[in-house]
């Protein structure tokens, strides 16, 4: 086993607020994945601004609002996740102290029936 400190930063690109970012390592070989934790504080906003690779936003703790393009803001919590394909412009909100999860992936992603869609 080896352990390891993880690096964390505050977030301000794109006009982001209240976010402070911990970066875990690369997946290096195959597809590119990277997977991050950010924390945001109440009224937190990961500014808007186009994804990279296609990428999923769980919610760990607390309460939030997202949105893709110019659509409308639409509330997300703890147990929900939204996904985002490469170059969706999105952004993110939190209403409460909020956890996420966020992957940036090259690959596809399985969403077997397990995974219960909340839309349409």
């Amino acid at each position: 086993m080896r352990r390891f400190e993880v690096p964390r930063r505050p977030i301000e690109h794109y006009s982001s607020t209240g976010v402070l970012m911990e970066f875990l390592p690369r997946v290096s070989g195959g597809d590119q994945t990277r997977v991050h934790v950010a924390h945001l504080e109440p009224g937190g906003t990961l500014g808007e601004h186009p994804t990279t690779n296609r990428q999923v936003f769980a919610v760990v703790t607390g309460e939030g609002e997202v949105r893709a393009d110019d659509g409308p803001r639409i509330p997300i919590a703890a147990g929900q996740l939204a996904i985002w394909e490469a170059g969706e412009v999105h952004q993110s909100w939190a209403t409460t102290a909020m956890t996420v999860v966020l992957v940036e992936t090259t690959g596809e992603l399985e969403l077997p029936e397990v995974f219960t869609p909340l839309d349409g």
